[in-house]
């Protein structure tokens, strides 16, 4: 088919001896295997005609590719909510993975502190965590009572990291921890169904507010376009705390 394109428009010339129908035909005493060289050995492709044929050829399998674009390697998954329910439920994304694998640590989470902080098993050693680029209400406040959503957000939390069986990779960005010595790191969950980022699905279910802390910004990107989407739809704490 390609081949009588090509004919047709002048750049293979007369196929007038070959057998088109066929995978194969005979020129003299030599047998050619290919479709792609249907053509006798006294037709006049040679020189330009030969790039204008394989131009036309690579453009005809490159528009033919392009149906094949647009499928991610990776998927994970977030938190959102269902709206016949009210409740919230992992659905695929495309927006959050990890910059990069090899640099994911194994951990289990042993607890949960409160929306943002848990301690974390990391070979046998136990460390206290605080997620980045986000902040929940505060739930243990030595001051003062719980603030507004502090009690739903460590909920969620648990309810995410259970979902899990407790199973994370943690992944750094740049600083190792913060002035009180707890490890920052993003926490991603090991979901079943694939993986999903805890410090994500708070904010994007309105249980946490995306906060820069420089100089972790790897996905602060990500963190506040989950925060404004979350504020559009009145999601959690900004439909809640004023």
């Amino acid at each position: 088919m390609v081949a009588d394109v090509l004919n047709s428009r002048g750049a293979i010339g007369t196929l007038q001896d070959a057998n088109v129908h066929a995978p194969f035909y005979r020129d003299g005493e030599t047998t050619r295997m290919s479709w792609l060289h249907t053509v006798p050995q006294h037709a006049p492709l040679r020189g330009i005609s030969h790039r204008i044929c394989w131009m036309l050829i690579a453009f005809v399998i490159a528009r033919s590719g392009t149906a094949c674009t647009g499928v991610s390697p990776m998927s994970t998954t977030v938190a959102s909510r269902d709206t016949s329910t009210g409740s919230f439920r992992p659905t695929p994304s495309a927006t959050s993975v990890p910059h990069s694998l090899t640099s994911l640590i194994d951990a289990t989470v042993v607890r949960v502190v409160d929306g943002d902080t848990i301690i974390v098993d990391i070979d046998g050693s136990q460390e206290r965590l605080r997620l980045i680029g986000m902040n929940t209400p505060e739930l243990n406040k030595p001051d003062g009572p719980a603030e507004c959503y502090a009690t739903e957000a460590t909920k969620r939390t648990q309810e995410l990291v259970d979902a899990a069986n407790g199973r994370v990779q943690l992944e750094r960005d740049v600083s190792e921890s913060d002035q009180y010595g707890r490890m920052l790191r993003y926490v991603w969950l090991v979901n079943p169904d694939g993986m999903q980022m805890l410090n994500e699905a708070l904010v994007e279910g309105g249980f946490a507010r995306a906060v820069t802390y420089r100089p972790d910004v790897k996905y602060q990107s990500i963190l506040n376009r989950e925060q404004n989407d979350a504020k559009n739809h009145n999601l959690g704490l900004w439909n809640v705390c004023h």
